[in-house]
Formats: C-alpha cells, structure tokens, sequence
C-alpha cells in the first residue's frame, strides 16, 4: 500500500457495492487531513471516517438528497459521536453568538436547498452554496466538514478542482465567507 505523502494515511483501493474502485489521492486526503484540523479534529479515527465519507459522497454524488446528507454525515460521526451521526438536528444550536435555523425548519430549508444546489457551477455560485448549507446548520455537530465534503463534491461536478482549506490564515479568510454573506 501507498502512502499519502500530506497525511500519512495509508491510501488504498476501496471496492464498493458496484464494484467500482475509489482510491483517494493525495489532493483528496489533504482537503480531508485540513477539513478535519479545521474542527480539532485530529485523529486517525477522524480521518479514517472522513475517507470513508468522501468516497462515498464521491460515488453516489447523482443521488443528491436528505438521504445523501445524512449518510455522508453518518459516516463522518460515526464513531465521533455516534449517538447524531446521519441524524438531524432537534435541539437549537449556536454558532459563535449567532443562534442556527430553528431544528423545526430544516427539512423544508435543505429540500429547498437541494433543489438549487447541483445548478450552481461556478466557484461562487458553489461558494454561496456552501455558505446557504452552513446557515441551515442540520446537524448538532460535523456541519463543516459535511459541508465542505458537499462543496467538493459540487465543484467536482462543475470541473473544477477540489478545494483545500488550510488550517490557519485560509481557514480565518475562509470564515469571511460567512460575514460576507450576511
């Protein structure tokens, strides 16, 4: 087996259901490596997980619905905390000072969300989608590295490479986006 030269992890062909082959490269676990260190979130188990997701975004990446959030997300906390892993929120939540969108108003925000999200193709379309996922905030916790699992997802269907947000000056120019968007 290969290792990735940013993380260490140790890449590997993943056979899936359709018998397809993912393997992650080093683009790929790098996003996931910093995507995770974004939220403190240093473990093996974290990025173990985070693989995991990915792929599986990856693959059923036409199938975009509740369902899909919820098993990128499951598979993201599984093991993190398993007990709302692929589970949305029911209890409110803060981010900073700022309280998210009621819990009773999710569903109907993500589904008006996912009606609009796959025709967004330019980086800043795809960019204020993002930001339109971050608001909705449906999970108690995992929201940022599920949303940018989706963005990902999103620019790659639109042709443009993956983005990767580093830990420090580009995660603090990173949270402009969301005072931007106001």
């Amino acid at each position: 087996m290969t290792k990735c030269i940013n993380c260490g992890t140790e890449l590997e062909k993943k056979k899936t259901a359709h018998l397809k082959v993912i393997l992650l490269d080093e683009n790929d676990c790098e996003f996931l490596s910093e995507s995770n260190a974004i939220e403190k979130e240093y473990s093996q188990v974290a990025m173990d997980d985070a693989m995991e997701a990915y792929r599986w975004a990856y693959e059923y990446r036409r199938e975009f619905s509740i369902d899909y959030l919820l098993r990128i997300h499951g598979r993201l906390m599984k093991r993190l905390n398993p007990r709302i892993a692929g589970k949305i929120r029911e209890c409110p939540v803060f981010v900073g000072d700022r309280e998210c969108l009621d819990h009773k108003d999710i569903k109907v925000s993500l589904e008006a969300w996912l009606e609009h999200c796959f025709t967004r193709t330019t980086e800043a379309e795809i960019k204020h989608a993002h930001v339109e996922f971050e608001k909705i905030h449906p999970f108690e916790d995992g929201n940022g590295r599920t949303g940018r699992i989706l963005m990902n997802i999103q620019r790659l269907a639109a042709g443009l490479p993956i983005l990767i947000i580093h830990e420090g000056k580009e995660q603090q120019e990173y949270y402009k986006w969301f005072q931007e968007e106001k």
